[in-house]
């Protein structure tokens, strides 16, 4: 049986002020930094956060204005980043992936993204040195500024009013292939999504917090700030430690009584897929409360192999707990209740794509779509769905994911066009296909990348499932997107990434593909592995790949290899 858990600390009306309750609630609070070997307590970073401050201040950063932030996952990350927000400014992780190689093309992609925020400063790591020089280049007019050292000191009263409605996160989309887009969240609306994970998660500062989702992506910055400030210990590892040694991270986990850890649904995977299930059965793993997946399609066979795999290390089947959120959200749109064992369904996936209408079968019937509930509304969160006629749909009907509430972004930084288009009379358009059933949420996909072929819908997920199992295919990546042949008609296209005959992969998963679906339209493009695009938080680009695949000039494509109806040959 579970011990109870103390109730939640987090309080406050800015990110600095709800530190500094912190610090005297419970100063021994600790952040772990496994990967760099520091760690700092509650205590000590609310001093290094005055002194950080007074430092940025020094170096002319000022109240309201937005810096870009590239500092390791360390201590030293904490101490700008609320150092930052008690000299009144705003914080942008920029999005970059950790042992990036191709610096010049990082640095332009820096730069767009400090031109669109009319970036004055940037807060760069001294490891960083090769991406300050390339930057310097670009004649971009950023000041490079260090981290600060870890034991200034300062008078907090000379420091600047901080008011809840001013700036406290802009989040950059990565930028790869627009202008970028930055996510307002004043720190009112970043201290309502806080409180919204803690509620909704029933979060405490008994629970030892785990993570290595990168602290540019909302599920690695918030959900971090949600454990940190609400006095649980927490632990951040490098994304390299985690990709490198899954199995290193699950025996910390081990070690340190972890209950809660975070990761996209590819994370659970891909530990399953590298940890030997030996190594697994010798952990006890029986403190872990959470294991959230978000930040992409949750799979139900996922869920499945997750608690079946782990429940010799004492893992609890109600552990593995599907959510949905985004960035726009200050994380969190819905959890289920924590403790409550994942809901599977399986719906028509024919019926769902051709009329939006949600009709139950059992699993193993012809054309199921098997679906996860990523349960319902978290504190805060007002949630609707919409058709496409913009009535709210009924339960059990498809249609976009509208949110409203406190937690919500006020918009996108100097792109009023952008925030117009992004709300309906109050409500924010997520982009996200979904239907609600029983009160619960289930989501589908995103509306843009939805496949259309003679007027019927396919679901992108559902061409995957199936192209991926074909042997041949490289680790089972894969993506599907609406493709158009040489006269304008209309087929589903599919990319996989093989290294071995990908003629005869081609073939394979056009014939799956095309058998399962009953549709002939289908065409295969072989690419070499690693080739298919993921954005900086690790999601599939199937639009840029789409783009880069048809357009016949880019590279790692095999040549003569896509497959279509009546054997055709490109």
């Amino acid at each position: 049986m579970r011990r109870t858990m103390r109730p939640a600390l987090l309080d406050g009306e800015t990110l600095g002020e709800s530190l500094a309750r912190l610090a005297k609630a419970s100063p021994d609070s600790r952040a772990r930094f496994p990967t760099a070997g520091d760690e700092i307590t509650a205590a000590q970073l609310d001093l290094a956060a005055t002194a950080a401050a007074h430092e940025f201040l020094r170096a002319g950063i000022r109240p309201g204005e937005v810096v870009g932030v590239l500092v390791p996952t360390a201590a030293r990350f904490l101490t700008t980043i609320y150092g930052l927000w008690r000299a009144g400014a705003a914080i942008s992780v920029l999005p970059v992936q950790a042992g990036f190689g191709d610096v010049g093309g990082t640095a332009r992609r820096l730069a767009r993204i400090a031109g669109a925020a009319d970036m004055r400063h940037l807060v760069l790591d001294p490891s960083h040195d090769d991406l300050a020089r390339a930057l310097g280049e670009l004649r971009t007019g950023v000041a490079l500024v260090p981290p600060p050292a870890p034991d200034g000191t300062g008078d907090p009263r000379a420091l600047p009013t901080v008011d809840p409605e001013a700036l406290a996160i802009v989040q950059f989309t990565s930028g790869s292939t627009s202008l970028p887009k930055g996510v307002m969240l004043p720190h009112r609306t970043t201290m309502a999504g806080l409180r919204s994970c803690v509620i909704a998660g029933a979060f405490s500062p008994d629970d030892v917090f785990v993570q290595w989702v990168p602290t540019f992506h909302d599920m690695g910055l918030i959900g971090l700030q949600s454990h940190w400030l609400n006095g649980a210990d927490v632990h951040a590892f490098a994304p390299t430690t985690f990709l490198r040694r899954p199995g290193a991270v699950l025996e910390h986990f081990a070690a340190h009584g972890g209950t809660v850890m975070t990761g996209p649904n590819f994370s659970y995977d891909y530990v399953l897929d590298n940890v030997p299930a030996e190594q697994l059965a010798a952990l006890d793993l029986s403190s872990w409360r959470l294991a959230f997946n978000g930040a992409e399609p949750i799979s139900a066979a996922t869920v499945r192999r997750f608690t079946e795999a782990l429940a010799p290390s004492g893992v609890d089947a109600s552990v593995m707990y599907p959510v949905y959120g985004m960035a726009e959200a200050t994380l969190s749109i819905s959890y289920p209740e924590p403790g409550a064992t994942a809901r599977i369904r399986a719906v028509d996936r024919n019926e769902l794509a051709r009329t939006g209408e949600v009709r139950a079968v059992a699993e193993t019937a012809p054309g199921a779509k098997p679906v996860v509930s990523v349960g319902r509304p978290v504190h805060g969160i007002d949630l609707r769905v919409v058709r496409e006629d913009g009535a709210v749909a009924a339960d059990g009907a498809l249609g976009e994911i509208q949110i409203s509430g406190e937690p919500v972004t006020t918009g996108y930084f100097r792109n009023p066009e952008a925030t117009a288009e992004a709300f309906d009379q109050g409500w924010l358009r997520t982009g996200d296909l979904g239907f609600l059933l029983d009160g619960e949420l289930y989501v589908t996909g995103r509306c843009k990348e939805m496949v259309v072929v003679h007027g019927q819908n396919f679901f992108p997920d559902d061409v995957e499932n199936l192209a991926r199992t074909v042997p041949g295919v490289y680790r089972r990546r894969c993506v599907a997107f609406s493709d158009l042949d040489a006269e304008g008609g209309e087929r589903i296209g599919v990319i996989v990434e093989t290294g071995e005959d990908p003629a005869a992969v081609c073939e394979e998963v056009r014939r799956r593909v095309a058998a399962e679906l009953d549709l002939s339209q289908v065409q295969v493009y072989a690419v070499k592995p690693r080739w298919i695009p993921r954005t900086t938080s690790g999601k599939w680009q199937r639009v840029l790949a789409a783009q880069r695949v048809t357009s016949g000039e880019a590279e790692g494509v095999f040549p003569n290899t896509a497959s279509a109806d009546q054997g055709e040959r490109v």
